[in-house]
């Protein structure tokens, strides 16, 4: 609907601009279309993944060019907005809104289980590192013996 929306209004528009703004509504609808379809492709796999990287490239192109870039076309004066693109615009943007707050909750719970996940990791190496350095071998049957580790309380 969004991808309708702004070729019909560039269509109906694109005579009546000057060349320098024929030339920028073109080049504002191409960068945001293309910036939508890549910033919802790294949403969806991040979410799903649970991958940090595709959720801050969610994050960034979300704050630095949609939100940004449809601010500019919603506004601005001179590409004279058919009443219909002000209600297309503001929805956008209120979507794009709750969409990079749900990427930012989803970010942290990704972030708390990866910190989770490495403190177990050092946990577990400690704990390793300990049992082998209290380890020793028997002088009498070459077996080792495992003794557990004292500690002063």
């Amino acid at each position: 609907m969004h991808l309708i929306n702004l070729c019909l209004s560039l269509y109906f528009k694109h005579r009546l601009l000057t060349v320098t703004y024929q030339v920028i509504a073109f080049s504002a609808c191409l960068v945001h279309l293309g910036s939508e379809g890549v910033r919802l492709g790294l949403g969806f796999y991040g979410n799903l993944a649970e991958n940090m990287s595709a959720l801050f490239g969610f994050l960034i192109t979300s704050i630095i060019i949609q939100i940004p870039l449809t601010v500019f076309l919603a506004v601005n004066g001179a590409f004279m907005n058919l009443p219909l693109e002000y209600v297309f615009y503001i929805l956008i943007l209120v979507f794009t809104c709750f969409q990079t707050v749900f990427a930012i909750q989803a970010l942290m719970k990704t972030a708390e289980r990866e910190v989770a996940k490495y403190i177990n990791k050092i946990q577990q190496e400690t704990v390793a590192a300990e049992t082998e350095s209290v380890s020793e071998k028997s002088p009498k049957s070459g077996r080792k013996i495992i003794r557990t580790p004292s500690y002063n309380r």
